[in-house]
C-alpha cells in the first residue's frame, strides 16, 4: 500500500511538471499584439507616472513659499522631459498595436495633447528659475498645473485599458 501511495504521488508530480513546462513552453512563444500591446502600455503609463511624481515633488517643494533653487528644478525639470520622452516612444508603439481602435486612437491623442502642455509648462518653469531662485508662489503654480496636465494623461491613459486588447 505504502508503494502505491508513493507511485500516484510521484505520477502526480511528473504529470504535473509536464504541464507546467507545456504552458511555459506556449507562453514563450506568444507574440505580436497578444504581448505588444498590454507591454507598450505598461511602460507608457510607468514613463507617464515618473513624470507625474517629478511634478509631484515641484509642486510639493515650493508649496511653503520658499523659492526653488534651480538646481533642484533642473534635476525634476530633466526628469519630467525625459520620462515623457521615454513614454512618448511607447506612445507611439501603443498606437500601432492599437490603430484598429479608434476610441483607444481617440484617448492616445487626448493623452498627447497634455503631455504637449505638460512639457510647454516644464519650459517655462525652468525660464522661471534660471537666475537662480524661481519666485516660490510663480513655480509653485507651473508646477500644479504640470502635475494636473499628467494626472490627466495618467486619467485617459487608464480608459485606453478597457479597449486595448489584453492578455488574460
Amino acid at each position: 500500500m505504502k508503494n502505491a501511495s508513493l507511485f500516484l504521488a510521484l505520477a502526480i508530480a511528473i504529470s504535473s511538471a509536464a504541464t507546467v513546462l507545456a504552458q511555459r513552453d506556449a507562453a514563450s512563444k506568444i507574440d505580436g499584439a497578444a504581448y505588444e500591446a498590454p507591454y507598450f502600455y505598461s511602460s507608457l503609463g510607468t514613463y507617464q507616472d515618473n513624470a507625474y511624481s517629478h511634478a509631484v515633488v515641484l509642486r510639493e517643494a515650493t508649496s511653503r513659499g520658499e523659492a526653488l533653487p534651480k538646481a533642484i528644478a533642473k534635476e525634476h525639470t530633466d526628469a519630467i522631459r525625459a520620462n515623457l520622452a521615454a513614454a512618448n516612444k511607447h506612445h507611439g508603439s501603443l498606437r500601432a498595436a492599437t490603430k484598429s481602435n479608434a476610441k483607444a486612437g481617440a484617448h492616445l491623442s487626448e493623452i498627447e495633447a497634455h503631455h504637449k502642455v505638460a512639457l510647454a509648462l516644464t519650459d517655462q518653469l525652468d525660464k522661471e528659475v534660471a537666475s537662480g531662485k524661481g519666485d516660490a508662489t510663480k513655480t509653485n503654480k507651473l508646477a500644479t498645473d504640470i502635475s494636473a496636465e499628467l494626472k490627466a494623461a495618467g486619467e485617459k491613459h487608464k480608459k485606453i485599458a478597457e479597449p486595448t486588447p489584453r492578455s488574460k
